[in-house]
């Protein structure tokens, strides 16, 4: 006799013998019992789960000849039970929808749906993989499938539910069968070897059925296998061997090894289970779920269900879970996910899974989104470091680009006076706000200062002596080559020190203006000092600009920069004001208005008599270039100038070992000595 395989022989007889279903067999015994039997049914799950064996059961419940109506307890051995068990039966027809998939195919179940059953009560239709049919078949079979013959029943079974037709699901009930619980399928399987006189550990069967991944037909197949080998007693050490599973043992120390940060020992260990025969998916997903189940245990502890470990003691994975941190563990699982999805598209596995494991060993030196946020509040003495965290050593700063590096301008008047290495502290280029994030490659961590301080420590000084200047002697070893001044627009003044001034002091209000926007950054700073105040018109300050700065100021109203000006304006006239900007046209002409938005105030004004234009001379420029826009000479606008120096190696080295402030900024923002008048 031909040997029949464990998944054919033990398949389910009766609705009781159906394992992991039950909330789909009771629903069908009641609904035959008080005789509401539906024309179409849909059975959705994944394989093995019982959807054929419940269709059949269905069927032989419907069509049994020992009753003489349907029944919940077919009996199994009249005549039509046993046709529909071996599935012959010639009024219950079973088709593959995947080899049966035209309208053509479909037409022959309509036409033959019209006929009678031979000798049984129902003509029953078990159309599995139903989502194979197509579009054209489903159409075809709606009329039908809604509104059968009194003696005709459909029962579709399909692992992909999403892919039918609407119209199709609202014709049929469905029922959705679950994967199967481990425990139900190792309760199944231990059954089976009673009756195969088959000797099994307990932790063996717990392997096979946590293999067979919610599949009571995938469980039985690999059961199945190992009895193949002519084995009488199954073991947990032959069942890891023969599946090629890796040992529980082994993956806890794995595991003790990550928790203990021993990057060695866990490289050691996961190459000794590679080269055993190990594959890397195998070894990832393996150590995937033993994570899990020490998550399980850390949040729910030692009762719960939901942990299955064959072949370790409960009270020593409870004392591994309480090792590691809830969030870190949630952190390494969807780490090892990730890099499940890209070995598949990677040659280079091993690489990536030993970068991983000594990413998951090192895992406390990572300082946590959390705590790096922290550390952003300007005071890097409150942020506190990681617990076991390494420091992390300081990169050399980057060789910046051409285009950022700074221009440091010295004026010729004296030493800088309280200027200290405390106080060289790195200066934001182009930014609006202040920055109190570290240099690239540095973590502020332990006692060091923030930038916010070190800046706030440097304006205060500047401020207390806004004249001091560099001395420098004639060539000595103990001092620089020669004298240079300061100038003031390379510490301007902080926002705290710049007083409230009258509308009428024309000059006055451009330089306060220019002292407040310094404070957001010199890329401002240095474009609208390019510009010129020439009034106050109607409760709105005038300010013009070149041609060549027109870009400029048309994007100010789009990045914000015209709130800033705005702000800075109303802050020196102690009132709201607007702001207008206008161009000089090409030629030199008549300005062109850029954009107008009156201050809240004019605009309640709008219906009263505009305020007279008081004519103002223009302030004094800020650079020593003429003034060409404006057709102005620069003598009228601009203090005397004063000689500029030429800029030699000597002098640039000289003003670096004098002055800390200089030194801090050409080491750490890559600054250069272009001027010092």
């Amino acid at each position: 006799m031909a040997y029949t395989v464990l998944a054919r022989r033990y398949r389910s007889g009766t609705f009781d013998e159906v394992i992991g279903q039950d909330h789909v067999a009771q629903t069908l015994k009641k609904a035959i019992a008080s005789g509401r039997i539906a024309h179409a049914y849909l059975f959705c799950g994944t394989r093995g789960v019982g959807k054929t064996s419940m269709a059949r059961i269905l069927a032989k419940a419907l069509n049994c000849s020992a009753f003489d109506a349907p029944t919940t307890q077919p009996c199994g051995k009249c005549e039509s039970c046993l046709a529909i068990g071996r599935g012959d039966d010639i009024d219950v027809i079973e088709i593959d929808a995947a080899s049966n998939t035209g309208v053509d195919n479909v037409r022959e179940v309509i036409e033959n749906s019209q006929y009678r059953p031979a000798r049984s009560r129902f003509k029953i239709y078990i159309i599995d993989e139903a989502h194979m049919l197509s579009k054209q078949a489903f159409n075809a079979l709606l009329k039908t499938l809604e509104e059968p013959p009194s003696h005709v029943k459909f029962i579709l079974a399909t692992t992909e539910a999403e892919k039918l037709l609407p119209t199709i699901l609202s014709r049929c009930q469905r029922y959705d069968f679950r994967n199967i619980p481990t425990r139900e399928i190792a309760g199944h399987l231990a059954d089976i070897c009673k009756q195969e006189k088959i000797k099994a550990d307990e932790d063996a069967l717990l392997l096979v059925a946590k293999a067979g991944a919610g599949s009571m037909r995938d469980a039985l197949s690999l059961l199945d296998r190992l009895l193949s080998i002519g084995e009488k007693e199954l073991t947990a050490d032959m069942i890891e061997q023969l599946l090629g599973l890796p040992k529980s043992q082994l993956l806890f120390d794995l595991a003790e090894s990550i928790g203990a940060g021993d990057a060695k020992a866990t490289l050691g260990q996961a190459d000794a289970m590679v080269q055993a025969g190990l594959s890397v998916d195998s070894l990832i997903a393996s150590l995937v779920d033993h994570l899990r189940n020490l998550l399980i245990l850390k949040t729910c502890g030692p009762d719960s269900t939901l942990v299955e470990v064959p072949g370790l003691a409960m009270k020593d994975l409870m004392g591994q879970a309480q090792r590691f941190d809830a969030v870190a563990l949630t952190q390494d699982i969807t780490i090892l996910e990730e890099l499940r999805r890209t070995l598949r598209q990677s040659q280079a596995g091993r690489a990536l899974l030993d970068a991983t494991l000594v990413r998951l060993a090192l895992s406390d030196q990572f300082s946590s989104i959390g705590e790096l946020l922290s550390r952003l509040d300007g005071n890097g003495a409150a942020a506190r470091p990681p617990a076991a965290a390494r420091p992390v050593p300081a990169r050399p700063p980057p060789a910046p680009a051409p285009a950022q590096k700074k221009n440091i301008e010295l004026n010729a008047d004296g030493p800088l006076a309280g200027a200290t290495e405390s106080d060289a502290a790195p200066i934001s280029q182009d930014s609006d706000e202040g920055d109190d994030l570290p240099a690239p490659g540095k973590v502020w961590s332990g006692p060091s200062e923030s930038l916010s301080t070190l800046m706030a420590r440097h304006n205060a000084a500047s401020a207390a002596a806004p004249d001091a200047v560099v001395d420098v002697a004639p060539a000595s070893p103990a001092r620089p080559a020669l004298s240079a001044p300061v100038s003031a627009s390379a510490s301007p003044h902080a926002a705290s020190n710049v007083e409230a001034v009258s509308a009428g002091d024309l000059p006055a209000v451009w330089q306060a203006m220019l002292d407040l926007l310094a404070s957001h950054g010199p890329m401002l700073h240095s474009l609208v000092s390019q510009g010129r105040l020439t009034g106050i018109d109607d409760g709105r300050i005038v300010l013009r600009f070149g041609p060549q700065l027109e870009t400029f100021v048309k994007a100010w109203d789009k990045n914000g920069k015209r709130d800033l000006i705005q702000a800075a304006a109303s802050k020196v006239l102690k009132q709201t004001v607007g702001v207008k900007f206008e161009i000089d046209s090409p030629d030199r002409g008549a300005a062109t208005g850029v954009e107008t938005r009156p201050a809240p105030e004019a605009q309640g004004r709008a219906n009263q008599p505009a305020t007279p234009r008081r004519a103002f001379s223009a302030p004094p420029a800020r650079q020593s270039e003429p003034q060409a826009a404006t057709g102005t000479s620069a003598s009228s606008l601009s203090p005397p100038a004063v000689p500029s120096v030429k800029i030699t190696p000597e002098l640039v080295d000289a003003l670096r070992n004098a002055q800390p402030l200089v030194k801090a900024v050409m080491d750490r923002l890559g600054g250069q000595v272009v001027k010092v008048e």
